[in-house]
């Protein structure tokens, strides 16, 4: 009888364990207040180039350099992420075509020779790429001109105005007031004022007749289709899509376009207005063929593809 008793005793106390902490929770209430949600935190596309410019500030004051413009050509020894070599060159003519350590050019610069840079690539001014060039990164100042191949291995952030009128490959990230792409691009996202790949006028003009219009967001279960051949149409809304995605002609979005698989946008689509950021984000692969426009953002986690 006596061991039927433990027996019951111990098991109720195995059971009662099941629920310790559920009353703890109950009566102690640990998790009382919400965890703390920053609802006025915002995307920064400019993350990747802000932080490497701020940490060469940051290095320079550290020597008491102020004006990196006037230095002569010299190899500081500053901690960036750690402590490395940086050259400081004001002239595009180097003695070595691969350059193991960071390189910052102090004023506007034309490279017309070929150029493996491993570390970071800098341009205190405006920048432009006649002949074929590799970096890790790419920061630039002002303007940047890509008028031969260029491939960047993980970031580009350019201050002013990125036009690309030759085939280049920008990594990760691009980050540009205005981007104007001309010739094949690819990248995994990018963001800037506006994206556009040809300087002729799209559908987003004030008087449009026979205008198919679409008021509302769009959820879309399957495949979705939207071409604007015979007349323009225009989309007062967002796009969601579980599947594919084409668009294709005379089509303005007003909103952004999300989908779980591709994106395809053809010949005249125009993504948002000016002034309002919008997205074209995808899961899988984001094709751009032909005239397009875009004021925001453009990101897919395996590749963006833009063949004007």
């Amino acid at each position: 009888m006596l061991e039927i008793i433990l027996l019951v005793t111990l098991f109720s106390i195995l059971l009662l364990l099941l629920f310790v902490p559920s009353l703890i929770e109950l009566f102690l209430k640990r998790d009382a207040k919400p965890i703390p949600i920053d609802s006025e935190r915002k995307k920064e596309p400019d993350y990747f180039g802000k932080s490497f410019i701020n940490l060469l500030t940051t290095a320079l004051k550290d020597l008491k350099i102020q004006e990196v413009e006037k230095l002569n050509p010299v190899y500081l020894k500053l901690k960036l992420n750690k402590e490395e070599w940086v050259g400081f060159l004001n002239d595009e003519k180097l003695s070595e075509d691969t350059m193991d350590v960071p390189v910052v050019f102090t004023k506007d610069t034309v490279f017309s020779q070929n150029h493996k840079f491993k570390k970071e690539l800098g341009v205190l001014g405006n920048a432009v790429f006649k002949n074929t060039c590799f970096a890790r990164s790419l920061y630039v100042k002002e303007d940047c001109v890509i008028e031969a191949p260029v491939r960047i291995a993980r970031w580009v952030h350019v201050e002013g105005n990125l036009l690309i009128n030759s085939n280049a490959d920008l990594g990760i990230s691009v980050y540009a007031r205005e981007i104007k792409i001309r010739s094949q691009t690819t990248f995994k996202r990018a963001y800037a004022k506006k994206i556009d790949t040809s300087d002729d006028p799209l559908i987003d003009k004030k008087n449009v007749e026979r205008v198919m219009n679409l008021q509302g967001n769009l959820g879309i279960a399957g495949n979705i289709s939207i071409g604007g051949k015979e007349r323009p149409v225009f989309v007062d809304g967002d796009i969601f899509c579980d599947s594919d995605v084409q668009i294709e002609g005379n089509v303005w979005i007003k909103g952004n376009v999300f989908s779980q698989k591709s994106i395809t946008l053809k010949n005249g689509v125009v993504v948002g207005k000016e002034g309002k950021v919008k997205s074209v984000v995808a899961r899988d692969k984001i094709l751009i063929e032909g005239p397009f426009k875009i004021y925001g953002y453009i990101h897919s986690e395996k590749q963006v593809e833009v063949n004007p």
